[in-house]
């Protein structure tokens, strides 16, 4: 079965600093025409840290859009120009002060694939050193630790409802501490 839906015209709607929204028209496999709002976003990093006690480093910020104070792993935009390793070392540093020896790929996250192209790259960053935080202007966060065992209980009573934290410390959690 054919899936693809081709796009037949796309008109930028909204022009902001970080999501650029656009409306396509498309061809749908069956040959008729439909409408897609798309977001169009430059990409993000996210970083699962976890030191040699098992400890994962998060960071606690005000989230507007839930107007809510939530508990996340570091994370942030790409720059222009960046690759995700470089943001993903930038945003640890510049969020927690950390800089990590190590950094493993654990794969792309898509965040609402219907209706926006963002892809979160996801990492394990482990060979921990502190040294001072250092976030971006508008930015106010305080880090916290604890440990794995422990955020994967709050992960999953639906104490952290963030969908990169989830995503990115199972599979951490999965693929290095569950091994058979």
């Amino acid at each position: 079965m054919e899936f693809e839906e081709k796009t037949l015209s796309s008109k930028l709607i909204y022009d902001g600093i970080i999501v650029h929204l656009y409306k396509d028209e498309v061809v749908l496999p069956d040959g008729k025409n439909a409408a897609r709002e798309v977001i169009r976003h430059q990409g993000a990093v996210c970083v699962t840290v976890i030191d040699d006690d098992k400890n994962v480093y998060l960071v606690r910020q005000y989230r507007y859009p839930f107007a809510a104070v939530t508990t996340e792993i570091p994370a942030g935009k790409l720059d222009a120009g960046e690759t995700p390793l470089e943001g993903a070392k930038r945003e640890l540093r510049e969020e927690t002060g950390i800089i990590a020896d190590n950094y493993e790929y654990l794969g792309p996250l898509y965040t609402s694939p219907a209706i926006i192209d963002e892809v979160i790259h996801m990492y394990l960053a482990t060979g921990l050193h502190f040294e001072k935080q250092d976030p971006d202007e508008d930015e106010f966060v305080e880090v916290i630790k604890i440990n794995l065992n422990d955020l994967i209980q709050e992960i999953n009573s639906g104490k952290i409802p963030d969908a990169k934290t989830q995503t990115a410390v199972l599979k951490a959690y999965l693929k290095y501490y569950c091994k058979s």
